[in-house]
C-alpha cells in the first residue's frame, strides 16, 4: 500500500525585502519519501546544502519521513526588487509514495488558490511565496473638508514622520511627531484630545454613470437655478433665455415652470447657442416666463471601467473636492419601506394596534454586480460594480478625477491597506507662543508687542511678570493680526518694557505624538492621517 504525503507547512505570507529564514515541514506516513524543489523568479534554483541560490539546478532529493516527519528550513535571501519563489513538493512514486487527495480552492476571479488549496491528484505539490520592497508609512495631517471648500485649515502645513517596515513584517512601539501649522492669519486652539479613531486613510475610485434605483425620487435635490424665457414658445423644443444658457443649466436638467405640466418631466436635451436650449419635447412657454432647472441626484454610481471599489467599504466617508456644495456622506445601504398599521383582537375584547413595515427595496452599499474581482499575486486589486450612498448626490460628479474615500479607525483601515494598526500614548499639544512688550505699559488695556501671532480674539491669554491674575489672566480681546502691534487686554495692566508674556491656550502649531504599531504589515507604501478637523479648531 502506497504511503502517504499528508501536508507541507511553511509560512506562505507575503516576505520583506530583506529576506527570512522560513522552517518547513513535511508530514505523512513513515517512510514516506519526497523531493523539493525551491526556484525564484531568476530560474535560481535554492540549494539546500549550501543554502544559497544559484543557476545550476538543485533540489532536497528523496528525503525519508522518520517517524511521520521531516523538518528544515529555506534561507531567502535579501534582494533589491520584488522576487516570486516557487516551490514544488514530490511525492517520489518510484517509492511507493503519494501525496493526500487534492482538496481545490479558488480565488473571487475562477483562478486556482494553490497556497490554500491541499494535497494533490499527481505526484506534484506546488506553493508560492512573494516578495517585495519595503513598505514606508507616512504619518501626516489633513483637513478633508479643506479638499472640497475653503476653511480655516486652508494653506496649513504639516511636518510628516516616515516609518519603514519589511512587507509581511511587524513593527513594535514606534514613537512619532506630526506637527500642525495654522495659516499666517489662522491661530489654533484643541478642541478635544485625539483617538484612534480620528486616523483616517483614503482610497479612491472614479465614477460611471448614476444608476436610478427603483421608485427613487431623482428631481428631490436642490435647484440649480432658475431664468426667464426670452420670446414666447409654441409646440417647440428650442427656447430661448435671457442670460447665457451655460451658467444657468446642464443637459439632464428637469426643466419647469408655467405652461409645463408639473407630471410631466421635460429636461435639457442640448445646448444649442449662447442663449437658447433644446428640450426633451416640444414645450408650449410664454415670453417672460420663469423656468427652473434642476438637476439629477442619485443614490447610486456604478464604477468606471478602468477604476474598482475594492477597497471601498461601507461606512466610509465620501468627500468630493470638486463640488463643494456636496456636503460628506457615507457610503451606505439603501431601503425604501411601507409601514402600515393593522389592528390585533385580544381574547379579553382589546384592540391592539400594530405598525407593521414592508421593504419595497433594498440595495446594498457595495454591489459587484457578478463581476468577478482581478486577483493578483493573491490578492484582490480590482472589483467593478456599484456603490451607494447614505443621501442623494448631485449628477454633475464627472467620469475623470478619482473621488475619495475616507476611512475612520483601524478597522476600516485595515480593509484599504491590509495592515493592522495599534495606538497608544496619543496626545496632542500646542507649542508655546511668547513675546515682548516693545514700550511700558501704565494701567491701559493696550499692549505693544513685538509679534502678535497665535491669538485668538477674547480666547487666548496673557501671561507673564507683572500681569495681573489676581481673578483670572487677562485674554486677548484684538483683531488676531501677525507681526509687531498692539494687543488689546480684557483687563487693564501695568508692564516694563521688554518683559516676556507667555499666550495661553492657543498657538500657530500643534504637535501630535504617541506610539504606534502596525501588525503584519501587507501593502505597497501608504500614509495616514490624523483628521485634524476632529480634535483642532482654527480660527
Amino acid at each position: 500500500m502506497a504511503k502517504v504525503i499528508n501536508d507541507f507547512k511553511i509560512d506562505l505570507s507575503s516576505m520583506a525585502a530583506a529576506g527570512a529564514v522560513r522552517q518547513f515541514s513535511v508530514t505523512g506516513d513513515s517512510g514516506a519519501i519526497f523531493s523539493l524543489e525551491v526556484k525564484n523568479e531568476d530560474n535560481k534554483y535554492y540549494n539546500f546544502s549550501t543554502n544559497t541560490f544559484t543557476t545550476t539546478y538543485n533540489r532536497l532529493k528523496n528525503k525519508k519521513l522518520v517517524n511521520g516527519i521531516y523538518k528544515g528550513y529555506i534561507n531567502f535571501p535579501a534582494v533589491g526588487d520584488p522576487d516570486q519563489y516557487d516551490i514544488y513538493l514530490f511525492a517520489e512514486s518510484m517509492h511507493d509514495t503519494t501525496h493526500a487527495p487534492y482538496s481545490e480552492v479558488r480565488f473571487g476571479d475562477g483562478s486556482i488558490d494553490i497556497n490554500s488549496s491541499t494535497g494533490s491528484n499527481s505526484n506534484l505539490l506546488t506553493k508560492v511565496i512573494y516578495q517585495y520592497d519595503d513598505v514606508v508609512i507616512t504619518l501626516s495631517a489633513v483637513a478633508p473638508d479643506t479638499t472640497h471648500s475653503t476653511t480655516n485649515f486652508s494653506s496649513m502645513s504639516v511636518s510628516t514622520d516616515t516609518i519603514t517596515v519589511g512587507r509581511g513584517n511587524t513593527v513594535g512601539k514606534t514613537a512619532f511627531s506630526v506637527a500642525v501649522t495654522a495659516a499666517t492669519d489662522k491661530s489654533l486652539q484643541i478642541s478635544k484630545q485625539p483617538t484612534i479613531d480620528d486616523l483616517v486613510a483614503y482610497t479612491s475610485a472614479v465614477f460611471g454613470d448614476a444608476v436610478k434605483i427603483d421608485g427613487e425620487d431623482i428631481w428631490a435635490g436642490t435647484v440649480r437655478s432658475t431664468d426667464t424665457v426670452n420670446g414666447a414658445v409654441e409646440a417647440d423644443d428650442t427656447v430661448t433665455m435671457d442670460a447665457a444658457v451655460a451658467s444657468k443649466m446642464k443637459v439632464g436638467d428637469r426643466v419647469t415652470g408655467t405652461g409645463i405640466a408639473s407630471d410631466s418631466v421635460v429636461t435639457v436635451a442640448s445646448i444649442d447657442g449662447t442663449y437658447r436650449f433644446v428640450a426633451s419635447e416640444n414645450v408650449t412657454v410664454g415670453d417672460g416666463v420663469t423656468l427652473t432647472f434642476t438637476p439629477p441626484y442619485y443614490y447610486r454610481y456604478n464604477v468606471a471601467a478602468a477604476s474598482s471599489m475594492h477597497t471601498i467599504t461601507s461606512g466610509m466617508v465620501y468627500i468630493d473636492p470638486d463640488y463643494p456644495s456636496i456636503p460628506r456622506t457615507t457610503v451606505g445601504s439603501y431601503e425604501d419601506t411601507t409601514t402600515y398599521t393593522t389592528q390585533i383582537h385580544n381574547d379579553d375584547g382589546s384592540i391592539e394596534e400594530v405598525e407593521n413595515t414592508v421593504v419595497n427595496v433594498s440595495v446594498p452599499a457595495l454591489d459587484p454586480l457578478g463581476y468577478k474581482p482581478t486577483i493578483t499575486n493573491g490578492i484582490v486589486t480590482k472589483q467593478l460594480g456599484n456603490i451607494t450612498f447614505s443621501s442623494q448626490l448631485i449628477n454633475d460628479i464627472d467620469d475623470t478625477n478619482p473621488k475619495r474615500f475616507y476611512a475612520y479607525g483601524p478597522e476600516a483601515i485595515k480593509a484599504i491597506h491590509n495592515t493592522v494598526i495599534k495606538l497608544t500614548d496619543l496626545k496632542v499639544e500646542l507649542t508655546g507662543v511668547t513675546t515682548t512688550t516693545t514700550a511700558a505699559v501704565n494701567n491701559s488695556t493696550t499692549i505693544p508687542v513685538a509679534e502678535r501671532k497665535g491669538t485668538v480674539v477674547n480666547v487666548s491669554t496673557i501671561s507673564g511678570i507683572g500681569i495681573d491674575s489676581s481673578v483670572a489672566n487677562p485674554t486677548v480681546a484684538s483683531a488676531t493680526d501677525e507681526g509687531a502691534g498692539n494687543w488689546t487686554a480684557s483687563a487693564a495692566q501695568t508692564l516694563e518694557e521688554g518683559v516676556t508674556l507667555t499666550v495661553g491656550g492657543t498657538g500657530k502649531v500643534a504637535t501630535i505624538t504617541g506610539n504606534i504599531e502596525f501588525v503584519n504589515v501587507d501593502d505597497t507604501s501608504f500614509s495616514l492621517y490624523f483628521d485634524v478637523e476632529k480634535f483642532l479648531t482654527a480660527s
